[in-house]
């Protein structure tokens, strides 16, 4: 995005196709010189032509509330759910021994480095 210099957006919502335009992507952000906020429109037609269109200030939340109701999902909302969901990436074993009545059960999860953990197996 650009608006006094170049950033990269706080967060991209996808937008639901209409008659006209197809890959909506909808960036929203703020201008790290004068904190104005920046939204940038980006909607391809369906004869292979970009639209983009780049507002600050007012008109960019103007634009934000107009395309509300259109949202598919955002992209901080996806990267949210991937990391909460179950171990990612980099993963690591943990053993934890459990005393049952005159039993220990040990315990096997795979954790990684985000606090996800996930049984494995219990001996």
């Amino acid at each position: 995005m650009r608006h006094c210099c170049q950033f990269n957006p706080d967060d991209v919502y996808y937008l639901r196709d209409n008659e006209c335009f197809s890959s909506r992507k909808l960036s929203v952000g703020f201008c790290p010189i004068c904190s104005k906020p920046v939204a940038e429109l980006i909607e391809w037609r369906f004869d292979g032509v970009m639209n983009k269109l780049s507002l600050a200030g007012i008109r960019a939340n103007d634009l934000m509330l107009k395309h509300k109701d259109e949202i598919v999902y955002s992209l901080r909302q996806y990267n949210y759910s991937k990391f909460k969901s179950k171990p990612f990436g980099w993963v690591y074993g943990v053993n934890k021994a459990v005393k049952r009545r005159q039993k220990e059960v040990v315990k096997q999860y795979a954790c990684d480095f985000y606090g996800n953990k996930e049984l494995v197996k219990s001996l």
